[in-house]
């Protein structure tokens, strides 16, 4: 606890939460049942649980039994503005990231609350959900929202760079690290952002009286740490945390404008277009001086070391950010995948086969104890979620070769599961026998239902709003759209808005009045159905 307490404190410096005489509103709408089991309903199965030790897999068991009385005292404390003390003491597990197993910095600390805590949080984010949410979040983040995901964001990421390109403008894209993001938040300008929003002010008291006065301990084993004050934070394991940090730095846009800026919770990627090569560069110098001051205005920490530099359409270069000398690289990480500034995708390619052949390596091990059933659902939870992690923005911009090795591992690793050694089996037999689509079939899958979704929804709408722009209603078949390529140049191939038009023609149904599920059977049915 010494160590996790001294790391947050040095980046707080001399910071002391300040009380804030808010005003408790006289008039608000009660929690109601029906809200309550929507909440227990949300509420996470772990077994996982807080000081007093009751999951929410209790919780939800007794869920009937429980409601009536969980309203009244959720709308009592509500009405009171205060949160009860042992709702604010957190039992903080420390997490392995990455790195030597044996260093503490290596361990991001995750605080486990007590159910009740969390199922009103969840009742407070019910609450915040009738807002507008890009209002309220920010349209530029993608974390932690609904319809939102790193593939959205990459997404847009994409989407934003091949328009500038398009343009024949140079472009740029920069990370920015922060430490300690979550745990840095400040309550008092938390709360006056709440207001500039809008935000109902007894939810507003809730959320203060929430973050005051929080305490913790770690717990290793059966070893536990003395408790301890928590003066600022949004607190990493509670369920409205990062709801609360979106709302924190929903302002980022309007620092950045007229650039554009893509958030995933606390990693930003920043893009800057310009004419010359001098001009791009001045603009990331002041750009990044504009973000970075910011942020320390926030109570953030920008490790400018960190940052990472990408160019588009010119040689490397050199900026100074923030007192420290950035070079540009030619593959930068965005949100785990390899983006180069070609679009080729190679090195994310290589990455992915590196990570699947130390799946296959440890599935020789666990098919000794399996069924081929239970192998292969581990194999679609591991092999199968790397090889298609985002996979509708860039499997359609992999090269042939590059298509070919990711079929190779893909078949390798069924051969592995249902012990095919001798190579007996041809693909299409071994995709039968597997009882799985292939490779490409499900790239296909997964981009059309990834479109199909921001269509049938209009979220993300900066993403909806693009993929439209790009369409016409035809009137041979007014239960779809006739999407259109509008890309300019070689590059603006990369962009997976300009490939939609080549997965609708596959489609051939009346799908815009279908449901999700409705639509995902029919495009399944159109595949070879060996697995069924």
């Amino acid at each position: 606890m010494n160590f996790l307490q001294k790391k947050v404190n040095d980046h707080l410096g001399p910071y002391s939460p300040t009380e804030q005489n808010l005003e408790i509103e006289q008039y608000w709408e009660a929690i109601t049942s029906i809200e309550m089991d929507a909440a227990l309903s949300k509420l996470s199965n772990k077994k996982s649980a807080g000081l007093d030790l009751i999951s929410g897999f209790f919780l939800k068991i007794f869920g009937k039994t429980i409601t009536p009385y969980a309203c009244r005292l959720f709308n009592l404390v509500i009405s009171c503005g205060k949160i009860p003390g042992l709702w604010k003491i957190a039992r903080i597990t420390p997490v392995y990231k990455k790195g030597d197993p044996k260093l503490i910095q290596n361990y991001r600390p995750v605080s486990n609350l007590l159910t009740i805590a969390k199922l009103f949080e969840l009742c407070l984010i019910n609450r915040l959900s009738r807002m507008d949410a890009d209002a309220l979040h920010g349209s530029f983040q993608h974390g932690f929202r609904k319809s939102h995901s790193t593939c959205t964001a990459v997404g847009e990421i994409i989407s934003s760079i091949v328009t500038s390109r398009d343009e024949k403008n140079l472009v740029s894209i920069y990370s920015a690290d922060l430490t300690a993001a979550f745990d840095l938040l400040r309550k008092e300008i938390l709360v006056d952002i709440l207001k500039e929003k809008l935000v109902p002010k007894y939810l507003i008291r809730s959320i203060h009286s929430y973050l005051t006065g929080r305490m913790g301990y770690v717990q290793v084993g059966n070893g536990i740490s003395c408790i301890r004050d928590i003066r600022a934070g949004c607190i990493q394991g509670s369920v409205i945390g990062p709801i609360l940090f979106n709302i924190y730095t929903s302002r980022l846009n309007e620092i950045i404008f007229p650039h554009r800026v893509i958030s995933y919770a606390d990693d930003s990627y920043v893009i800057i277009s310009a004419d010359t090569k001098e001009a791009l560069l001045t603009e990331i110098k002041t750009t990044s001086k504009r973000h970075i001051d910011w942020l320390k205005e926030l109570g953030m920490v920008c490790n400018a070391s960190k940052i990472e530099l990408l160019l588009f359409g010119m040689d490397e270069a050199e900026v100074e950010i923030d007192g420290s000398l950035v070079s540009s690289r030619n593959v930068m990480k965005v949100l785990g995948l390899m983006l180069d500034n070609k679009f080729s995708w190679e090195a994310n390619v290589k990455v992915t086969l590196k990570r699947c052949r130390a799946q296959i390596f440890a599935l020789r091990f666990i098919r000794k104890s399996l069924s081929i059933e239970d192998t292969m659902t581990v194999l679609r939870a591991h092999i199968i979620r790397i090889l298609t992690y985002c996979s509708p923005v860039w499997s359609h911009a992999i090269s042939y070769s590059a298509r070919a090795k990711l079929r190779s591992i893909f078949y390798l690793s069924i051969r592995t599961v249902i012990r095919d050694f001798g190579f007996e089996y041809n693909r299409a037999q071994l995709l039968a026998k597997a009882k799985i689509e292939s490779l490409d079939d499900i790239f296909f899958l997964r981009a059309s239902m990834f479109v199909f979704k921001i269509v049938k929804f209009l979220v993300p709408t900066n993403i909806a709003g693009e993929i439209l722009s790009k369409t016409y209603a035809n009137a041979r078949h007014p239960s779809s759209l006739t999407f259109f390529d509008t890309s300019k140049s070689r590059v603006g191939k990369k962009c997976f808005t300009n490939e939609i038009r080549n997965y609708s023609r596959q489609w051939g149904i009346e799908w815009l009045d279908m449901s999700i599920q409705a639509f995902k059977q029919a495009l399944k049915q159109q595949l070879n159905p060996r697995i069924n």
